[in-house]
């Protein structure tokens, strides 16, 4: 029939055919992946032996997943910081005031941090964030990982989001390994176990503070960053929401990778920057605090503490370290314990002790850490390690070096955007 018609009006119809088979398979892309749903955020029920189990969560971070959740809202904890705060502590932590919800991301930095925390605020039910801070942080090394920018993280419209999380192709991954999963009874590799081949954990623990001491060697420290998550502290504790920080505990040999690289002057001052920041809106008036200490208030629990410091698996051990998954990494029950120590319980953990960190103690905390680490490598651990660290000097280490990702404009104004809407959305509280 369209062959009777003129060659303009042909061309035409071609063209609408062509633009309609476009949008129906698009529609049907998207369509596809609300329905598999793989980041649990469009709320679509789950279909029997196809979708049930939810596997691939944290196949991107756990960004677009954790970032839903917080726009939704209905939590009146959170848990917040990168992968030591996802293994490092139980999906629901118990004791806390009201329950804390777990909304760690894997490979995050403070930039997105600061977004989750300005997004979370808008929530009337919230009362307190708590967040996992150390020097990765706050580096230039990176800003956002990729999925960022399709999570509610990016703007804090939970429906856009969900309309780009149903059109990217990495959901599209994630659905078909969704479904192979639940049709197979597969699950992503976790990297922890209760116990390795013989060797395998010392060659960890080797190989791991070799990566981080030219991590260290190509580390440049970003005030800028600083700056921008004071601005959400601020925001949040001018809005009745209480922060409590604390700095992650590192194994005693990625410690010593951080003083051998020379940036142990860089990690104190991070804690007497930090440590002036929550002192500045401790006392911010109306906080809902879920434990006692202000507005504001931020606890170290880094520094070659006894917990810490335990030795490394040996070179044939093949049981589990009792603390440490490997010298980045703790245990949820170590999580856990700080979370109790927070909030004024002891004597959960043999050797786990933390310290609010004031101006009035700053300093001579920063002289116990020297102590600590004196008498550490005095031990025999310590002096294993030592020779991991001459091996690595001797052979001219390499710097890891980065391209710098500085903040920009719109960076700050994507903050401030969000942060111009919490007084408006907990206004009925």
């Amino acid at each position: 029939m369209s062959l009777t018609l003129p060659k303009a009006d042909r061309m035409k119809h071609y063209a609408r055919t062509l633009l309609i088979t476009l949008f129906a398979i698009l529609l049907g892309f998207a369509a596809f992946n609300a329905v598999i749903d793989p980041f649990a955020v469009t709320g679509a029920p789950d279909i029997p032996g196809l979708t049930v189990r939810d596997t691939r969560l944290y196949d991107d971070g756990g960004r677009v997943h954790v970032a839903d959740r917080l726009a939704r809202g209905g939590d009146t904890s959170i848990l917040l910081g990168s992968s030591r705060t996802v293994d490092g502590f139980p999906h629901d932590p118990a004791g806390w005031p009201g329950g804390i919800y777990n909304a760690g991301m894997r490979g995050t930095n403070i930039f997105e941090l600061s977004q989750a925390m300005v997004l979370a605020a808008r929530n009337p039910q919230l009362r307190c964030v708590v967040i996992g801070l150390d020097l990765d942080e706050f580096g230039t090394h990176s800003r956002a990982k990729a999925t960022y920018w399709l999570s509610a993280l990016n703007d804090g419209n939970r429906t856009l989001s969900m309309a780009r999380v149903s059109l990217s192709p990495n959901t599209f991954g994630a659905s078909l390994q969704l479904m192979a999963d639940n049709l197979g009874g597969g699950a992503p590799r976790v990297p922890w176990a209760d116990s390795y081949p013989a060797g395998a954990q010392r060659e960890r623990y080797e190989s791991g503070v070799r990566g981080i001491y030219g991590f260290y060697l190509g580390y440049n420290f970003d005030p800028d960053r600083v700056a921008l998550f004071e601005r959400a502290l601020e925001a949040l504790a001018s809005n009745g929401i209480q922060v409590v920080g604390f700095i992650h505990p590192l194994h005693a040999w990625r410690e010593e990778a951080l003083f051998r690289s020379g940036r142990s002057e860089t990690y104190f001052e991070m804690r007497r920057t930090l440590t002036d920041v929550f002192a500045r809106h401790a006392a911010a008036p109306g906080a809902d605090a879920c434990i006692e200490g202000g507005s504001a208030m931020l606890w170290d629990f880094s520094g070659y503490r006894d917990f810490a410091a335990l030795p490394a698996p040996g070179p044939e051990q093949s049981l589990a370290h009792p603390a440490f998954y490997e010298p980045s990494h703790y245990l949820p029950y170590i999580g856990q314990a700080m979370l109790d120590t927070m909030r004024g319980e002891t004597g959960g953990v043999d050797g786990l002790t933390g310290l609010r960190l004031t101006a009035d103690n700053i300093e001579t905390s920063a002289g116990e850490i020297r102590q600590r680490r004196q008498r550490w490598l005095e031990t025999a651990d310590g002096q294993a390690a030592s020779e991991v660290f001459d091996l690595l000097e001797a052979a001219g280490p390499v710097a890891e070096v980065e391209t710098p990702q500085y903040l920009n404009r719109d960076d700050w104004i994507s903050l401030d955007d969000k942060i111009s809407r919490i007084a408006r959305d907990r206004a009925g509280r």
